[in-house]
């Protein structure tokens, strides 16, 4: 949320949500997004095809 409107590669959020000695996953950054969206609405965390996420605040 305090990067509104910038595109977050999926390898800085990986960054931020995985230790070091962990190995990121897809499916489970997915999982996370999803459940993201249940709490904050889905049209607010926008899918850019192979680059990441970006979020958007309401109009």
């Amino acid at each position: 949320m305090k990067t509104e409107g910038e595109v977050l590669a999926h390898e800085r959020i990986y960054k931020h949500l995985w230790d070091f000695d962990e190995e990121p996953s897809d499916t489970a950054l997915r999982t996370y997004i999803k459940n993201l969206r249940k709490i904050i609405g889905k049209e607010r965390i926008v899918s850019i095809k192979k680059q990441g996420y970006k979020f958007i605040t309401e109009k």
